[in-house]
């Protein structure tokens, strides 16, 4: 299996994971189990704040990129934790790198300019590589819930697919894969 897969399903099991805090700036511990080591969790916070955990050693407990999941309270229970078992929900292993791409957009008073708002939008670009439609990449862009994990640095990001075409030739394409990063 690659460092770097998509995992997904179309109704994903709801998880009871209990009043979950801030242990660190980016490992988060519940008071109940998460599932296996490596399993992910998606938890909404608020309607407009979410965190995708990787599962640790200790199944109360779960690693985020703080980075793009920042300002998780210190203290919270998620309106919906839904589970992602890696070992079942796997869509995707053919990743071999990945990009992420962040736009910022910043609000500014009149033409003084004053910054009153600043919010990012990160996007995730996979290789480009020879690509099946039919079979390997369809199934991918239209499951509907997709998370995509980085092995390497233990983490993973709730995604949606990008609009693109497809021109392929003889079910084969050429082209990278972009996805959006849902932070909520």
């Amino acid at each position: 299996m690659s460092d770097y897969n998509f995992y997904g399903v179309n109704t994903p099991v709801a998880l009871n994971t209990g009043v979950c805090t801030l242990t660190d700036p980016e490992t988060i511990a519940a008071a109940n189990p998460l599932g296996n080591s490596g399993d992910l969790v998606y938890m909404k916070i608020s309607d407009t704040k979410g965190v995708v955990v990787v599962v640790q050693e200790t199944i109360t407990r779960g690693k985020f990129d703080n980075n793009i999941y920042n300002n998780v309270p210190s203290s919270f229970t998620p309106s919906v934790a839904y589970y992602f078992d890696v070992s079942s929900d796997l869509l995707s292993d053919t990743v071999s790198s990945f990009r992420l791409e962040a736009d910022a957009t910043i609000s500014t008073y009149s033409e003084s300019y004053r910054p009153y708002n600043t919010s990012f939008k990160y996007n995730l670009i996979v290789d480009t590589r020879k690509r099946f439609l039919f079979g390997d990449v369809k199934e991918l862009i239209s499951t509907t819930w997709i998370l995509f994990k980085d092995s390497c640095d233990g983490v993973a990001y709730l995604v949606s697919f990008n609009e693109d075409t497809f021109v392929t030739l003889n079910n084969k394409f050429k082209s990278s894969l972009e996805f959006n990063i849902a932070t909520r």
